[in-house]
């Protein structure tokens, strides 16, 4: 729901939209609340974003909104019947950040699946995002392109139950 950057935490406040339904080839239907947080990060660093191009106090604004979001994302874990959690699947899913979100929901007994995107790129490994979090479902898409969107739906038919 967000706009994507190359600059990270484009995303920085919770985005809301009820009633998004989705129904699969076989016409089964799904009506769910999407709330769309920002990353998850374990580091936030203003001198990153002027790396990238902005401004000191455009960098420090929002690494200051960025890490607000993140605590935000946190807190929300507590109102979730389920989490959808998207991995970008060129990256090394072994990653402190990851770890500790997928160990959070985990704690809260909160069903999971795991969505490897980038899978259209040739570095995409979704083996390795399999073998990282092997209690979970994990099925690799490409939202850039529509690709395994079908088998994304099934499974969270399979998720919501």
């Amino acid at each position: 729901m967000s706009t994507v950057s190359h600059i990270a935490h484009e995303t920085r406040e919770i985005k809301i939209k009820e009633q998004v339904n989705i129904k699969n080839k076989k016409g089964k239907e799904l009506t769910f609340s999407l709330v769309d947080t920002p990353g998850i990060s374990t580091k936030i660093d203003y001198e990153e974003f002027i790396r990238k191009g902005l401004k000191k106090v455009e960098a420090k604004k929002r690494a200051k909104e960025a890490t607000k979001g993140v605590i935000d994302s946190i807190k929300w874990l507590d109102d979730m019947d389920s989490v959808v959690v998207v991995l970008d699947a060129t990256k090394d899913p072994y990653s402190q950040v990851n770890i500790t979100i997928i160990g959070n929901l985990q704690a809260r007994n909160i069903p999971v699946l795991i969505a490897a995107n980038k899978v259209d790129l040739k570095k995409a490994g979704i083996d390795s995002v399999k073998a990282a979090f092997p209690q979970y479902k994990v099925v690799g898409i490409s939202a850039k392109y529509g690709k395994n969107i079908e088998e994304f739906y099934e499974q969270l038919f399979t998720l919501a139950k």
